[in-house]
Formats: C-alpha cells, structure tokens, sequence
C-alpha cells in the first residue's frame, strides 16, 4: 500500500486533528537511558524459584508472570485456553444503520495488512506479527493482568506502523471527573510517566470489577493454593525420607571394633574412643555416598539392615491429600478437569466439562474484540471511510472438522432461504458462510425468491411430520418398489401382497 500524504490522510475528515506521529507508550524492557545496550538475556534457571520465598516480597503481577512459566497447573490451564479460544476471526465494515458496508468492508484489510505485515523493506529488520498471532498476545495478556492495552501507532507520513502492547501493569489512572479516567504509564527512572491522553490509546477488561479501574486477573486465587500445594508437596517429601519408605541401617559391632584397634590406642581410654568415633565417621561417608545400584562391602565388624522392612510406606497416604490439592487448583483456575488432564468421570461428565471450557475460552474474545473494533474504526475513520469495524470470533469448537459438516450444511441451506426471502443481504450471506464478501461482479439474490416452489410442488402450509413419514411417495410411476404394503378398506388383516386400489 502506498503511502498517502498528511493532506490526503486528513481531507474532509475531521476525526483527528493532531495524531502523534511516533509511539508514546513504552514496552517494560524499553530504557530511554540505555537505548544502545543489550537487552538483558535471562538466565532461565526459573525452576530454582521457590513460590514460598518469592511471595513474601513480591506482588501478585510479579508471581502470576512467574507462574505461567512454572506452574505445571498454571501453564496447563493457560495453554488450554490459548488453544480453545483461538478461533477463525471475521472483520467487516458497517455504517451508521449496522448494515454491511462493501466499500469499507473491501479497504479494511489492506489497512491491517500494513499493521500486520512489513511494508518498507529499505527499513531493515522489523518486528511484526500477523492477526493471528496478535490476538493470542493479546490473550495471554487478558489472562496474565485481567486487561489488555494497545497503541496504534503511526509511522512519519502518518501510515499505520503497528498495533503495540502496553502493560497494564504499568498504568496509573486518574479520575478528573466522576467516571472519567486518563490513563499515565509508569516510566522505568523517573517519577512522572508518560501521558497516554491520547484517541490512539484503547483499553479493554476481562470481567473488571466495576468499583475500581484497576484490572486484576483471573488467576490471583492460584497464588495461595499453588504454595499450600508446594508445601504440603515438600512436607511429604521429608516425611517419606523419614518414615515413608525404607531406610539402610548400618550398625558397627563395637566388641569386633575394640578387638582390632592398635596396641598405642587399647590402653588409653580417651584415645580408644577418638579412634572409634573416626570409624564410625568413615563408615557414615561410605554409606551417605552409596547409590541405591551399588554393592555395599564391608567387613564383618558391620552388620547391615532395612529399617521399616516389613510394611514400607503402609501409614503413608497421600492420594487424597494430593487430590485436594488438585481440586483446589483446578477451581482457582477456572477451568475443567478433562481439559488439564485429570478428567476421570463418565463420557458425559467429560462432555459438559469440555463444554464449560469452550464456553469459558470464548469469554476470551469478548474484550478482543472490543478492543479490535475500536483500534480499527479509528484507523478507518482516520482515512477518511466512514462507518465502523464489527470483528467476530468463531465459537470455540471441540468436534472434528468433518463432523461439523452436517451442521454446516443445514445451516446453509437456512441462510439460502432467508436470501431467497430477502431477509438478509448478499453481503451477510458470504460472510456467514464464506467469511468474505461476494466475488465481483456476482449476481445479487437477496429477495429475489430463487428458492420459491415451483407450481405443482408441495405446500408448505399443508405439509406435516405424519406425511409419509418413509418417503414411500418418492417412488416413480410404475417403479417396482411399492408405494406401500397395507391394506385399504379391508376389515381382514392383510398379507402386504394384496392392495385395494382407493
């Protein structure tokens, strides 16, 4: 797409008088103060964090970040939700009366492809993902603080760069007036942030609470049940060392241990006792060495045994106490047990809890697409088309493709006869089956009645279930098939081999 000039963008607009032409919000790894040096590489060693330690001095935001990481629990239900929630996305354009709108419906997606994919090679490396990909960040983002933000930004000649992400981590509120809130991010060095007063700034919840214009998230309950778990998991493993399981018992004999000390320490009580204290000491490093795989030789001064031999781990039960722990989790989690992999009801307990989650994942796309219909109404409204962007994400759906094709084709032919009645458009039409507009120059058939009965055929109105159920009617004049094996006015029971003409 070619770009347009600052007289051609703004002509007969009136929609924005002045739009920044850099971006004014900043990313969390972005330092005015080091603009040249590397970004800091991490040192994944994440697994070293301990959930306990790290929650006495850090904040819920903080932790979440972690957890979605860590957390098998966590990344479990996070990546089942990215997955179920990411369905096909349609955009059209509509005017002021919801009506479809094809010329700004045909512009739209060369808009977003400057968004979405790079424009000026002689730019070098530029860093943009496609659609679809931008709605997952966006997710994971929903997921992680309970709301999302984004800047459009505009290049130099006021061309659409990209849609950034803005951490709503960082983003204070101010409220001048009541129920009238301008947002200020927070910049990394100093004590005043950045002004994000802007129409190019567009914010969007998760199920806010409507008290306060802070956004939590969803996962906040997780943090004190994933650390009792932690807990109680770390308990049970020193309780097992102890008393769970078997324990190696070594005892030195001290008579045979006496009997070959040498003659210089024999005479001297408190020698004797130093020498055998470092015998005990030697055969302790022997043992607290020794693999479970490996030989133990010793002499016959050491008699080697198995404490708790009889019935290990008997008094040790922790299944319940660890599916508690599950349960607790999976609520806090807001998801299903089938989905994380712990489902262990009937086909039909798993049927309404997939169902539950694909409900839950398309709870997901309500505030994208809030948050895509106002971004790009702006964009389209900033070059001059009017109208506004109605963006619609497909339900989430769990049943194979070719299992929802009897489904498909009863819904096409619904939407056929309401083209052929006039109650919707040929726009609709496509973009309810096709997710497109029609192809040029396609003949129009919104309310022309192409599926009207012809003359002779049936009616409707007469037609009822208990009309020849079977179909029989549908054999041919003179067809060997019969029409049917009953019996007509006859008052004896018939064989099916005589009819009575009517």
């Amino acid at each position: 797409m070619s770009a347009p000039s600052r007289d051609q963008l703004f002509k007969d607009t009136g929609v924005v008088k002045k739009q920044p032409k850099a971006a004014q919000s900043i990313t969390a790894t972005f330092n005015p103060q080091q603009k040249d040096q590397i970004l800091t590489v991490p040192t994944y060693r994440e697994y070293l964090q301990a959930l306990r330690d790290n929650r006495l001095n850090q904040s819920s935001q903080d932790l979440l970040k972690a957890m979605f990481k860590q957390d098998p629990d966590v990344s479990a239900a996070v990546g089942a939700f990215l997955t179920l929630a990411d369905t096909p996305l349609t955009m059209v354009v509509r005017d002021l009366d919801g009506n479809i709108d094809p010329t700004g419906s045909a512009a739209l997606p060369k808009l977003v492809r400057a968004l979405t994919s790079p424009t000026d090679y002689t730019a070098g490396f530029t860093f943009k993902t496609n659609m679809a990909m931008l709605c997952q960040e966006m997710r994971y983002m929903l997921m992680l603080r309970g709301a999302i933000g984004n800047e459009l930004v505009f290049d130099k000649k006021l061309v659409p760069s990209r849609l950034q992400h803005v951490d709503m981590a960082s983003i204070e509120w101010f409220e001048k007036e009541a129920g009238v809130y301008k947002p200020r991010q927070k910049q990394q060095g100093k004590n005043e942030g950045v002004m994000l007063d802007i129409p190019s700034f567009f914010v969007a919840y998760h199920r806010r609470d409507p008290t306060t214009v802070y956004a939590t998230s969803d996962f906040v309950s997780v943090i004190n049940t994933a650390a009792a778990r932690t807990q109680v998991i770390n308990d049970l493993y020193r309780i097992m060392q102890i008393t769970g399981f078997p324990r190696i018992d070594i005892k030195v004999l001290e008579e045979t241990l006496v009997e070959n000390a040498p003659e210089s320490v024999k005479n001297d009580p408190n020698a004797m006792r130093e020498w055998a204290a470092a015998r005990l000491d030697d055969v302790a490093q022997t043992f607290a060495t020794l693999r479970a795989d490996q030989s133990f030789v010793h002499m016959d001064s050491i008699e080697a045994s198995i404490l708790n031999d009889k019935n290990p781990g008997a008094a040790l039960n922790i299944n319940e106490v660890i599916e508690v722990l599950n349960s607790q989790n999976q609520a806090a989690l807001k998801t299903m047990a089938t989905v994380i992999g712990r489902g262990n009801g009937a086909s039909g307990v798993a049927s309404i809890e997939a169902r539950i989650a694909a409900l839950n994942a398309d709870q997901l796309n309500v505030p994208i697409k809030q948050q895509l219909d106002q971004s790009l109404t702006f964009l389209l409204n900033v070059f001059g088309i009017p109208g506004f962007v109605d963006c619609t994400f497909a339900p989430a759906e769990l049943r194979p493709v070719m299992e929802l094709e009897a489904q498909k084709s009863l819904r096409a032919a619904r939407l056929r006869n309401d083209l052929s009645d006039g109650l919707i458009t040929d726009e609709e039409y496509h973009m309810a089956m096709y997710g497109r507009l029609p192809p040029a120059g396609i003949e129009m058939l919104s309310g022309t009645g192409f599926l009207a009965v012809a003359e002779g055929g049936v009616d409707a109105n007469d037609a009822t279930p208990n009309a020849d159920p079977m179909g029989k009617s549908l054999s041919g004049e003179g067809a060997k098939a019969a029409k049917g094996n009953g019996q007509t006015g006859s008052k004896k029971p018939g064989n099916g081999r005589k009819r009575q003409a009517a």
